[in-house]
């Protein structure tokens, strides 16, 4: 076949011979340059004709197909089209898709320049999911509209795509919100990751009312989230996110342009889970702040231009887990909400001191279980910080499971408060190279692991003194392995 620049001549015995498949897969044909050939049109009408129980269609390394034929379009069984690496495919015949065809996935075809309106605009459309990866002339995917009936639409590497809509995809209605008609109005998941072209999503900048996941990434199809992953020219998401959003979830990462975040975050009753990382030129949050409702993880890291934290933190009745990394503002006079579960600080030397002198520490934190501490302080000795007037380590609070010190390039010894922690079961050290002394007590009775990565002079403690942790069931040491307590010798201890 791969001479063959046409699959079907006049043969009506080849033609009867697919008469009843349900499946057919056409691969590796560098020449193929047409399904049927071009100057024989009663035939293609045959054709469609003899493949109505088609279902399934695969066109994969067809590197000479530069258009798909009519009647590969008019199958009227047909429900998934695949086609894969036919680099020269430029275009698809303006007709109207299979009343039955749910499932259109195209990758690898470098010379398409755009979809047929057609399928955009039919109102008869069945299509559910379009799936488009490594198209690199793509720079938009519809003039006016998606197809109406598309539930999911995923691209993935498309280098040179700017917007999804070129006109005006959205049309409002002056008297009522509810008149709106959007874009794709059963739109449900939309996934756009390392598109370094994408300025924005819609020509309007509005997500539709039925959106239920917008994800860059890899999520699984029943999470209703907001994923942006690194498309580095993206200035909007969107100007607001409507009261009737189902979000649960938003992740933006690595969208080196964008500025603001859509209004109306504060309205979303059903979300969870906010983590925004390396948006380097991200200036503030909406004005409104968070939903307090249901908002239990938060992540802000690396948005070095940001000018203040989201409002009313303190307020978040509902947040367990919080990380707040890089070079952010110091936070407002009411700090943190006191019911975290997990608290991760990681870089920001402003936010660890202003807990440290308005909080006298982290025992406030009753509920709190697991605690990071990560390069926010060159200068600390001893940690828990010591308070000068009473000479005594400010307290950690009695409920942590889990404590993690990393990168404190000063730190030496850890104070007797660690000794107090009788819930501690897992104690991480990581980056402390001056680390040298456990209290003098010891460590709390309760730890079942300790693991020491890149601590010299703590390595060496334990290689001269191996019996200090014999009450450990597990020692990980600079990632050499866990060590049982009967593997614990003087001899094996250091690696």
């Amino acid at each position: 076949m791969k001479e063959q620049t046409y699959i079907w001549k006049s043969h009506n015995e080849l033609l009867q011979d697919i008469c009843s498949l349900r499946r057919l897969t056409i691969t590796s044909c560098p020449k193929l340059q047409s399904l049927v050939a071009e100057e024989e049109k009663d035939q293609q009408q045959q054709l469609c004709e003899l493949s109505c129980r088609l279902e399934y269609l695969r066109l994969s390394y067809c590197e000479g197909l530069v258009k798909l034929p009519q009647s590969s379009l008019s199958l009227s069984s047909l429900r998934e089209i695949e086609i894969y690496k036919c680099s020269s495919l430029v275009s698809f015949p303006e007709v109207a898709l299979p009343s039955k065809l749910k499932i259109i996935e195209i990758e690898g075809c470098d010379a398409l320049k755009s979809l047929p309106e057609a399928w955009m605009c039919d109102t008869n459309s069945s299509l559910e999911t379009l799936y488009i990866e490594h198209c690199r002339t793509l720079t938009y995917l519809a003039g006016v509209q998606l197809p109406r009936s598309l539930k999911r639409l995923d691209i993935l590497s498309c280098d040179n795509i700017r917007t999804l809509t070129v006109e005006e995809g959205i049309q409002s209605s002056s008297s009522s919100s509810s008149n709106r008609r959007y874009t794709s109005s059963l739109l449900e998941k939309l996934e756009i990751r390392d598109c370094p072209s994408l300025t924005c999503i819609f020509s309007q900048n509005e997500l539709p009312a039925t959106l239920e996941s917008l994800e860059v990434g890899n999520l699984p199809p029943s999470l209703k989230s907001l994923f942006v992953w690194y498309c580095p020219k993206l200035e909007s998401i969107a100007e607001r996110l409507d009261n009737n959003t189902s979000l649960e979830t938003i992740n933006i990462s690595g969208c080196e342009n964008l500025k603001i975040l859509p209004s109306g975050l504060h309205n979303l009753g059903q979300l969870q889970e906010i983590e925004i990382w390396e948006c380097e030129n991200l200036v503030s949050f909406p004005e409104g702040g968070l939903p307090c409702a249901k908002l239990s993880k938060l992540r802000i890291y690396g948005c070095e231009r940001l000018e203040a934290l989201p409002k009313g933190l303190h307020n978040l009745t509902s947040l367990q887990q919080l990380t707040i990394g890089g070079e952010l503002p110091s936070l407002e006079e009411d700090g943190l909400p006191t019911n975290l579960h997990s608290l991760h600080i990681w870089g920001n030397m402003e936010i660890w001191k202003s807990m440290i002198e308005r909080g006298r520490g982290f025992h406030r934190f009753s509920s709190l279980r697991h605690l990071t501490i990560e390069g926010c302080d060159d200068d600390m000795v001893s940690f828990p910080l010591e308070d000068k007037r009473l000479g005594t380590a400010l307290p950690l609070p009695a409920s942590l499971t889990s404590l993690r010190i990393v990168d404190f390039p000063n730190l030496e010894r850890l104070s007797s408060s660690i000794v107090d922690l009788q819930n501690l079961t897992h104690l991480n050290l990581v980056d402390c190279p001056k680390l040298k002394y456990f209290p003098e007590k010891g460590l709390p009775s309760s730890l079942l692991q300790l693991s020491i990565y890149r601590c010299p002079l703590m390595e060496e403690k334990c290689r001269k003194d191996g019996g200090l942790l014999t009450h450990i069931p597990s020692v990980q040491i600079d990632l050499n392995g866990f060590l049982t307590a009967e593997q614990r010798t003087t001899e094996i201890f250091y690696y």
